[in-house]
């Protein structure tokens, strides 16, 4: 008895995209000198000026389109946020989106923040969290700083019985 061949099959000469469950949007902000290593408050209009647009997506291909090019947490120097946020929503409290929200921030070691930033990034898009918070769940932003990083989760409303969930 034979076997026959294996059949490979690619989607590289198809258009057919394997679409996310929601559409999210890459988005950066370079916290002015003066700021990285301060704790300067700084006023909401020139926070929002400074935050800036990547790209947006709602397929898997056209995720790892732009991931491919986006540095890496720990290769950045201190003074940049990285931020991933469904689709039109702006990564500021000013936000309808975010006025009742939270966040849950966590301090990460220099050399493990990429690594945790991107397995995080996998879980929200992969839509794989647990049910009882994802769709709470409105983004994430990685912060470089000198010391350490910081990993925020956003969340659309806020309430004690969420911040149970992590501690």
């Amino acid at each position: 008895m034979s076997i026959p061949p294996a059949k490979i099959t690619t989607t590289e000469n198809t258009t057919e995209k394997t679409p996310l469950k929601s559409r999210y949007t890459f988005w950066y902000r370079i916290r002015e000198e003066s700021n990285k290593s301060s704790h300067k408050i700084i006023d909401k209009k020139e926070y929002e000026n400074q935050v800036r647009k990547i790209a947006e997506f709602e397929t898997v291909e056209d995720f790892w389109a732009i991931f491919q090019h986006l540095r890496k947490p720990d290769s950045c120097g201190p003074g940049i946020d990285f931020q991933l946020f469904r689709y039109n929503i702006k990564p500021i409290w000013e936000d309808d989106n975010n006025k009742n929200g939270g966040k849950v921030s966590i301090k990460l070691r220099q050399g493990f923040t990429t690594i945790i930033w991107e397995e995080i990034i996998f879980s929200l898009i992969g839509d794989v969290l647990p049910e009882n918070i994802k769709n709470d769940i409105n983004g994430i932003v990685c912060s470089t700083r000198e010391q350490f990083n910081i990993l925020q989760i956003w969340f659309n409303n806020w309430n004690s019985e969420k911040n149970n969930i992590f501690f």
